[in-house]
């Protein structure tokens, strides 16, 4: 076995010598770095919900809800002797030396957490002295994320004020495994004691609230109370809660990894299949370059069977060499796509298993046979009178096969990638879609440029010389325009895109958030806005309701396939009643709010997902009343004003005596930050949020994805420029034949370079100009259709587009070029 693996790589070293086999190596190594990339990450992330479930959510199972549990729950627990903690989370101000900023509060109980544990720093730094806590903050003390350390200018050691207490800042937490996703969460977080939390006033009406009820105990005993549980809520038609388990710990966080992982794939995969045209281009070449070998070989004797087992035995070595390279490359890429997502992630992801690096060998196994087997296992048909006839011709049944193998192999991986038939057809739909568009484009230019009159021979000669090899020519273009189109899309939306949706906002437009506000509060509110140089506000009341009916009958979650539908009905909804047409809002079907009776106005976006209509009947469920009413209008907000929005609208008189809290926005100048903190201590029950900071937020978590996507791409332009380098190698014979005519017509070095680099240029500019346009269109579309803002970057895309196209085309044809200008007329003949 050993003898028989010397004697394979020994041959593979002789092989490589082939320029084209290296070419073939470089482009599977590539594919294969890129698919195993994505794949290590998404390991370490399954194997962390699958090893760290229970610390995922700090118990065995926990009961979440946005209302304090029945007491039912606590004394079930406590009679199967399970461990219990308890959790409370919600946003609210957090205050120190005369600045407030929001933050994520988590009081806790003694007992938290039951499994797990928090990683506290009790240094100046989130660096320094580390330590694992298995329990929270004791009375009196708080634990703070860094980030929120940092807003307040505080340190370890200082006093920070929740509502009417003050606390001491105790340490700062770095690890909190069972954080989750959502809103709330956005805020850096601040962890006290369960037992504080009554004395801060902090929860009042309208406060937006997450009860957690952890519990831990043997799998037996657990099972049992899991399915208590889950008989006790569907009994008593409980709403709003929802049990988690060691199997589904933690849903919003996984399914937002999962589609992370979905797209990661999918842009891994965009980039193994423009590098596998590289690897077929290069096979085919090192296929016409072996032809005469395998001839002499049959010359000597050889047969059909030992030709087929030396090229065997050179994809064999190749494939191996590949995989242990690319999957060694990928793990470095996936370290340093960790490090590039930062706190998008779970942190301290555990190490990676085997099952990538298997993945890496099936990845390369597939590229080469679907690639690169069929013409290079095509030798062992080549005739011997090869040797005295060069019309060795790429066999027809070999391109039926690769056409085969390669479209199945694109689809197989897109089916792995995306795990779904659906989105496997769009996304296959889409890349045939964009390869035929660009090829089609592609070759119409090149029909218009050949028709171009011109007197400037290198210009002609470039473009007759295009058009005689025109399949290569498009090859190129198409291949380097859909590489740049992906990163140029990436380029557009973090750069531009954001940026323009901030320019549509007017200047004074509300960039505060207040909410919570109690009634007795809104004049005194108002007139300290006032004084302090803030236009008047207005308030308008919120109502907290949950939708329990739709046309008389119960719905639920599971009533909806739809991941957005679910989420509304399972959480509470922001009611709020009004006379008059709120300003931004717009009726695109029924009528307005007339008169007192029963009736709801409704957004068009939420009844779209709810799939409502007019005339529906709906009931919500508030503070136990049952308020009902139907469907009347549907409406069009204008999120980009920032003014205070609700989806459901009704009469005053169905929910003015329901209990309410008040929400307002309005316009703070950045000179006048102080009064958050104002506003904060005389009213603890405020929270105030901060758009600008929201704002600056979903910019870092861009900022963050698009780093990482920008890797990706980066290794869909190198296998791009492959694609482009064997495109001119497999095109070198015709290149050399027209050298050295020219040569012998006495054209110098500057004319060949000039002709040169005209061809370089054309195929360059062409990539990059479809490119430009072509992002610049789909972004375009996805700021007016989706984001339903305007964008108009078409210059800028496609100078950019041109400026990528030109430099990747001029490095992928400067070796080539360079070797035919240095050779003589005869060296020329000789490699023709």
């Amino acid at each position: 076995m050993i003898s028989f693996l010397l004697d394979l790589f020994k041959g593979l070293r002789q092989d490589l010598r082939s320029k084209e086999l290296l070419s073939l190596l470089l482009a599977l190594v590539l594919s294969v770095s890129t698919l195993s990339s994505v794949s290590y990450l998404a390991d370490r992330m399954h194997r962390a919900f699958e090893f760290d479930a229970r610390q995922l959510l700090a118990a065995d199972l926990l009961i979440a809800s946005d209302q304090p549990l029945p007491p039912e729950f606590l004394q079930e627990a406590i009679k199967s002797h399970l461990e219990i903690a308890q959790t409370v989370v919600f946003p609210s101000m957090a205050s120190s030396g005369g600045v407030s900023k929001l933050a994520s509060i988590k009081a806790v109980s003694s007992s938290y957490p039951l499994r797990g544990s928090l990683e506290v720093s009790t240094g100046q730094s989130a660096l320094q002295n580390n330590s694992i806590s298995n329990t929270g903050p004791t009375c009196g003390t708080v634990l703070v994320d860094p980030a929120l350390l940092s807003n307040l200018h505080s340190k370890i050691g200082d006093s920070i004020r929740l509502g009417g207490q003050q606390f001491v800042i105790a340490g700062i937490l770095t690890r909190e495994l069972d954080r989750g996703a959502g809103f709330m969460n956005f805020a850096p977080r601040l962890m006290m004691c369960i037992d504080d939390l009554a004395s801060t006033d902090l929860i009042g009406l309208g406060s937006r609230v997450t009860y957690r009820f952890l519990v831990a105990g043997p799998d037996s005993i657990m099972s049992t109370y899991q399915q208590w549980a889950t008989r006790y809520i569907e009994s008593q038609a409980l709403h709003g809660l929802r049990v988690e388990t060691i199997e589904n710990a933690q849903p919003t966080m996984r399914k937002t990894l999962d589609r992370a992982e979905q797209f990661l794939s999918l842009v891994s995969i965009l980039t193994a299949m423009v590098a596998a045209v590289a690897i077929a281009l290069s096979a085919r070449r090192y296929m016409h370059k072996q032809a005469d070998t395998c001839a002499a070989l049959k010359c000597f004797g050889a047969t059909k069977a030992v030709i087929l087992k030396r090229q065997a035995q050179t994809l064999l070595a190749l494939g191996a060499v590949a995989a242990v390279i690319g999957s060694a490359l990928g793990y470095l890429a996936q370290l340093f796509l960790t490090w590039l997502l930062g706190n998008l992630i779970p942190g301290n992801l555990p190490a990676i298993s085997a099952w990538p690096f298997f993945w890496s060998i099936l990845f390369t196994c597939f590229l080469l046979l679907a690639f690169a087997g069929p013409p290079i296992l095509s030798l062992v048909n080549v005739s011997p009178i090869r040797l005295i006839r060069k019309d060795f011709k790429f066999n027809t049944l070999s391109t039926l096969w690769l056409v085969i193998l390669g479209s199945s192999c694109c689809a197989l991986l897109i089916w792995v990638a995306a795990q779904d038939l659906k989105l496997t057809l769009w996304v296959l739909g889409g890349f045939v879609g964009a390869i035929l568009i660009f090829s089609a484009s592609a070759s119409f230019i090149l029909w218009l440029l050949n028709r171009w009159q011109t007197q400037h021979f290198a210009v002609l000669f470039a473009l007759t010389a295009m058009a005689r090899r025109s399949g290569f020519a498009i090859l190129q273009i198409t291949a380097l325009g859909i590489a740049l189109m992906a990163l140029l899309m990436i380029l557009l939306l973090r750069q531009d895109l954001l940026s323009s949706w901030q320019s549509t906002i007017p200047p004074d437009a509300p960039n505060r958030f207040m909410i919570n506000i109690q009634s007795d509060q809104k004049v005194g509110i108002s007139e300290q806005l006032e004084t302090s140089g803030v236009s008047k506000p207005n308030f308008y009341p919120m109502v907290r309701g949950r939708l329990i009916e739709i046309n008389s009958r119960d719905i639920s979650p599971s009533n909806y396939s739809d991941e957005n539908a679910k989420r509304l009905i399972d959480r509470e909804f922001n009611l709020s009643y009004t006379a008059q047409l709120p300003p931004g809002n717009r009726i695109l079907s029924g009528d307005w709010i007339e008169g007192d009776k029963p009736q709801i106005s409704m957004e068009s976006g939420i009844a779209k997902t709810l799939k409502l209509k007019l005339g529906d009947q709906l009931t919500f469920e508030v503070a136990g009343e049952k308020v009902t009413a139907p469907i009347t209008s549907l409406r069009k907000l204008d999120w980009g004003s920032m003014r205070v929005n609700f989806f459901v609208i009704m009469p005053p008189a169905q929910l003015s005596q329901l209990p309410q809290s008040w929400i307002t926005s309005y316009y703070q100048s950045p000179k006048q930050e102080s009064l958050d903190f104002e506003l904060s201590q005389t009213y603890p029950n405020l929270t105030i949020v901060d758009v600008s900071a929201s704002l600056q937020q979903i910019q870092e978590v861009i900022n963050k994805l698009s780093a990482a996507l920008g890797l990706l791409f980066a290794f869909t332009i190198l296998a791009a420029i492959l694609v482009m380098s064997s495109a001119i190698a497999a095109t070198q014979d015709d290149r050399y034949k027209n050298a050295a005519l020219l040569k012998a017509l006495g054209a110098s070095r500057k004319v060949l370079a000039q002709i040169a680099r005209v061809e370089l240029l054309l195929i360059g500019s062409l990539a990059g100009l479809l490119a430009g346009l072509a992002s610049g269109v789909a972004v375009w579309a996805l700021g007016r259709f989706v984001m339903e803002i305007e964008f108009h970057a078409f210059g800028e895309a496609i100078l950019m587009g041109v400026g990528f196209g030109v430099t990747a085309s001029l490095l992928a044809g400067y070796r080539f070029q360079g070797q035919i200008q240095k050779a003589t007329a005869i060296e020329c003949l000789r490699e023709a």
